[in-house]
């Protein structure tokens, strides 16, 4: 993971670039951070087909970043409005097993740091729940909002208890070595770190949104009811008649009724 960290650099300064221009209204805003979702995809499918080429390969070290890619891919239809059906079950899958396999890194992690440093040990759990949470809020975000909501908000609460920790204590002696909270996690295997700073970025942003000192995320690209329609589609809320499900009607009308109307201008 370390020799990508320069990228990971950049699509997070993408990330955040892309998310105040669709604020600003720019409609390129959103193809940027779609953009990105598809390009942290990319990266995990390199990772993987590194992995695979190795004589020793650990069945472990492929889930971590096969399900990543699986979800950055997933977000980044979900930006354009590309919708499949029972694409939430896959995504939904796929966090479903990163939040198993980031309990059974916190375990592992936390019987190591116990007998070395008590108080490591306890953030290693503050750490790991709060990325957990994260997942879970993604995972049911679709289908019940409001429950994604105070996970969210959980996995924050989290991360900050973390983070405050670790500046309060900057340095523990761990075997005779000086190691911080911060130390520790730089030394974690994986991309744990990634999903942290994406918690941060994500919470940071829905609290302004919602303080009111950031607007919500623009799209003009088409009109909000057909939004609407997709949003219940992928939620299950609406079930397919005839294998179509309302918005897939709605931009074929859409489209008809830009066609006809452009075909109207050329007339005159």
């Amino acid at each position: 993971m370390k020799k990508y960290n320069l990228l990971y650099y950049l699509l997070f300064f993408l990330l955040i670039m892309g998310a105040f221009a669709s604020m600003a209204q720019n409609s390129y805003g959103l193809t940027i951070i779609g953009g990105v979702a598809f390009v942290f995809g990319l990266v995990f499918i390199i990772e993987i087909i590194s992995l695979l080429r190795k004589k020793e390969r650990k069945i472990n070290a492929l889930i971590e970043p096969v399900c990543l890619c699986i979800i950055s891919v997933i977000l980044g239809f979900r930006v354009f409005y590309i919708y499949f059906s029972s694409i939430e079950w896959v995504f939904g899958a796929a966090t479903l097993v990163l939040i198993v396999f980031y309990f059974l890194k916190m375990v592992t992690r936390f019987r190591y740091y116990q007998n070395k440093n008590r108080f490591l040990a306890m953030l290693v759990i503050l750490f790991h729940v709060s990325i957990i949470f994260f997942l879970a809020s993604l995972a049911i975000e679709l289908f019940a909002p409001s429950v994604a909501e105070v996970a969210g908000s959980l996995a924050i609460v989290f991360l900050l208890c973390f983070v405050a920790a670790g500046l309060l204590r900057k340095q523990v002696l761990v075997e005779g070595d000086n190691l911080s909270a911060f130390g520790m996690v730089k030394s974690f295997k994986g991309y744990s770190i990634i999903l942290a700073t994406l918690i941060l970025l994500f919470s940071l942003y829905f609290g302004l949104n919602r303080a009111g000192v950031l607007p919500a995320i623009y799209s003009d690209e088409y009109p909000q009811a057909y939004f609407e329609l997709v949003n219940k589609a992928s939620t299950g809320e609406e079930k397919p008649i005839n294998g179509e499900y309302k918005y897939q009607e709605f931009m074929k009308n859409y489209k008809q009724f830009l066609k006809d109307n452009s075909d109207n201008k050329q007339s005159y």
